[in-house]
């Protein structure tokens, strides 16, 4: 049997990661717009759940709802590139960053760091890692790491002199916050790191079982 070279080894894993990095992007994709409409909804009922919303929760629902539908034009553009089989490689940073930018400006409106809405922060990163892609992984994980840092520096004083000191992040709660990112974005990439390894060494014995029942 002819031995495999490191070279198209190479190759043929980058066929491989191509291949389910389509079709991580496609589940991603159907996956950012079940996290819409299940966030939307909690946000409608929270809304008209109240007999008399004051005037701040009027316009949060408000940027709420244009965020929710730039988010899922986001969504269908996404959908439209990849029927198309137009898939190039920045295709996947360009629909995380959008998520990060969306979610860190609607955080931004309800509430700063103290929004429960920074929890989906990690939901990125796990989309992320559905792409097999380590260094999409990083990229998100930056992303959600500056996105954070902009929601506690809005209402920070040192920044911002104008704004109350209550409503400050306690540093406690930050850096478990930051930490909490960094390592869901480090473990996640071992995972992925971990399936080459894994894959590389069912093809190895396959291939021996082949050569010994040859």
């Amino acid at each position: 049997m002819k031995p495999r070279v490191a070279g198209d080894a190479d190759r043929q894993w980058y066929i491989v990661t191509r291949w389910h990095e389509f079709a991580g992007e496609t589940r991603a994709n159907l996956l950012r717009v079940v996290a819409v409409a299940v966030f939307y909804s909690i946000q409608l009922w929270i809304y008209h759940g109240q007999a008399e919303p004051s005037d701040a929760t009027v316009a949060f629902h408000r940027a709420a709802t244009a965020v929710a539908v730039c988010w899922t034009a986001v969504a269908l553009a996404n959908l439209l590139c990849l029927q198309q089989r137009i898939f190039p490689r920045w295709l996947k940073y360009v629909s995380t960053l959008a998520d990060v930018v969306l979610l860190t400006m609607l955080a931004a409106l309800g509430g700063g760091a103290h929004s429960p809405l920074i929890h989906a922060y990690f939901l990125i990163i796990v989309l992320a890692g559905m792409r097999f892609s380590l260094r999409l992984i990083w990229c998100a994980t930056a992303a959600c790491l500056v996105g954070y840092l902009i929601l506690i520096a809005l209402h920070d004083p040192y920044w911002f002199p104008r704004v109350k000191l209550a409503i400050t992040v306690r540093p406690e709660h930050r850096l478990v916050m930051l930490a909490s990112l960094s390592l869901t974005g480090i473990m996640l990439g071992q995972i992925i790191r971990q399936v080459r390894t894994m894959a590389s060494s069912y093809a190895e014995r396959l291939e021996a079982t082949e050569e010994r029942s040859s």
